[in-house]
């Protein structure tokens, strides 16, 4: 294997990402955000419990059990916030501004006094401001609520994924990955027993092209995590941030060429707007570059 063919793991996850967020908006149509959310939850937890078999130096704890129990439930709160983003505003607009969770990774890193904010943090904090700018401009008749409800759901998503993040980072060397993981995406199934309240409809209702877009969606989702977890464990958490987050880039890309296949719309806002979230992909991304490169990371 070529140095460079460990890189393709983090963009093709990136990609399987994009595709993913189009498929379950899809899916969300018919059988609305929340069982969406619930199937692709156990579809995971399902996925990552089969790492329990894989050895691990340590043993496990109670304190360890609780802190991948916390991290989990902090992830499932990233996840509500996602599928609002995803089902109720644009997806072109949302998954670029998911991106900026390494942004809000080094100002809680800061907050909390583990970490300095140097120049490089600041610009990259100026450059999320602009993107979000470019993100939030759209056509005279656009769906402004569509919109502004991306940015809101979509920032307080990534701001989530910052803390699980941060908690990882300090918790899962006490354990191990494999059984550290395994417990905390059992932990966002268990969690997603919450949702069935609010599960609209009878099921049997929901239409059976619905189930077929969740089930594309939701594996698509699961392999991808494979690959990211995967990276991080190969090439490092800094290079795999930088490449998956190129999730952004593909995910407007995909919105303007193809995803009228679909049942997607927003290509209908027209290309001044489609190239402005292009342009704030771009910004996101050097953004997350330019944390990710600081001397204190």
């Amino acid at each position: 294997m070529s140095i460079a063919s460990p890189m393709l793991v983090p963009l093709g996850s990136a990609l399987g990402y994009a595709f993913a967020a189009i498929m379950l908006k899809r899916g969300t149509e018919g059988a609305g955000p929340w069982r969406v959310n619930f199937t692709t939850n156990w579809v995971q937890a399902t996925l990552f419990s089969l790492l329990w078999f894989v050895p691990t130096a340590h043993a496990v704890s109670a304190t360890n059990l609780t802190h991948a129990i916390i991290s989990g439930a902090i992830f499932f709160g990233g996840q509500i916030f996602t599928f609002l983003a995803l089902s109720r505003g644009d997806v072109s607009v949302a998954t670029p501004v998911l991106g900026s969770k390494v942004v809000f990774v080094a100002l809680f890193s800061a907050a909390l006094g583990t970490e300095h904010i140097g120049a490089s943090t600041w610009l990259a904090v100026f450059l999320t401001a602009c993107a979000t700018l470019l993100l939030g401009l759209g056509h005279p008749h656009a769906d402004k609520e569509a919109i502004f409800r991306s940015l809101v759901y979509g920032f307080s998503a990534a701001a989530f994924y910052a803390v699980t993040d941060i908690t990882q980072q300090h918790w899962v060397r006490d354990w191990g990955f494999s059984h550290y993981i395994a417990t905390f995406f059992l932990t966002v199934g268990v969690c997603s027993f919450t949702l069935l309240p609010v599960l609209r409809g009878d099921r049997r209702a929901v239409p059976a092209e619905s189930w077929r877009w969740m089930a594309a969606g939701g594996g698509m989702l699961a392999v991808q995590a494979c690959g990211v977890a995967w990276s991080i464990i190969t090439i490092g958490a800094t290079s795999t941030n930088v490449l998956y987050n190129s999730r952004g880039l593909w995910s407007v890309v995909l919105v303007w060429t193809i995803g009228s296949w679909f049942g997607n719309a927003e290509r209908g806002h027209g290309r001044a707007v489609m190239l402005r979230r292009l342009g704030g992909s771009l910004l996101l991304l050097a953004a997350i570059f330019l944390i990710t490169q600081s001397p204190h990371r």
